[in-house]
C-alpha cells in the first residue's frame, strides 16, 4: 500500500462559509470542525480574520523572549549585542508572513507595543521612568517594526514583479 497515510485523530478541517458547517467522515470516524487552523506556521481564522495569526505570531515571539530574558535582561551584557539578538531572533518570529498581511494600523500598533514592552524590559526601563520609545529604540539601534515591515512588503512586492508573466503571484496581484 502506497500513499499518503491519514492520521483520522489528529486532521481537523476548516471551512470559510460559516452558514454550510457539514461533516467530513473517513472510514467511519468524524473529522473535527475547527474556526482556527494552523498550517505551516500561520493560523488561518474561519472568518478570515488577520487579528488571529498576528495574536499567535505576538505570542510566538513573546514565548522566544521569555527563553532568551536571561540573556536580554542580563546587565552584563552590552546594548548591541542584546539590540543584534532582538533583530535576529525575536523580530523574525514576530514577522513571519507579514510581507503579506494587509497595512492596518490594528496590526501595526500591536507589534509595536510587543516590541515595545520587551525593549523597555531589556533596557531596565518602566514607563514611570518617563523615558520616550524613541530614545529606548535609538539607544538599541532598533528601527520601528512598522518600518521593517513596509520593507519586508516592498521586498515581496519587487520579487513579485520579478517573476514570469504567468505565475500565480503575478496573476493574483
Amino acid at each position: 500500500m502506497f500513499g499518503l497515510k491519514l492520521n483520522v485523530n489528529k486532521t481537523e478541517y476548516l471551512t470559510t462559509d460559516v452558514n454550510k458547517c457539514g461533516s467530513i467522515k473517513i472510514n467511519g470516524p468524524e473529522l473535527a470542525h475547527t474556526s482556527v487552523l494552523k498550517y505551516l506556521r500561520s493560523a488561518v481564522a474561519i472568518d478570515g480574520s488577520l487579528m488571529v495569526e498576528v495574536n499567535s505570531r505576538v505570542s510566538a515571539a513573546c514565548s522566544k523572549w521569555r527563553s532568551l530574558t536571561g540573556v536580554l535582561c542580563d546587565r552584563k551584557i552590552l546594548e548591541h549585542l542584546k539590540s543584534k539578538i532582538c533583530r535576529a531572533v525575536i523580530r523574525p518570529v514576530a514577522m513571519y508572513g507579514a510581507e503579506c498581511w494587509p497595512a492596518t494600523r490594528e496590526v501595526e500598533t500591536r507589534l509595536s507595543v510587543m516590541e515595545t514592552k520587551m525593549l523597555r524590559w531589556t533596557a531596565g526601563v518602566t514607563r514611570l521612568d518617563r523615558i520616550r520609545n524613541d530614545a529606548i529604540r535609538q539607544k538599541f539601534g532598533v528601527a520601528p517594526i512598522a518600518d521593517k515591515m513596509r520593507e519586508a512588503r516592498l521586498r515581496w512586492y519587487g520579487h513579485v514583479l520579478r517573476g514570469k508573466e504567468d505565475s500565480v503571484r503575478k496573476i493574483g496581484l
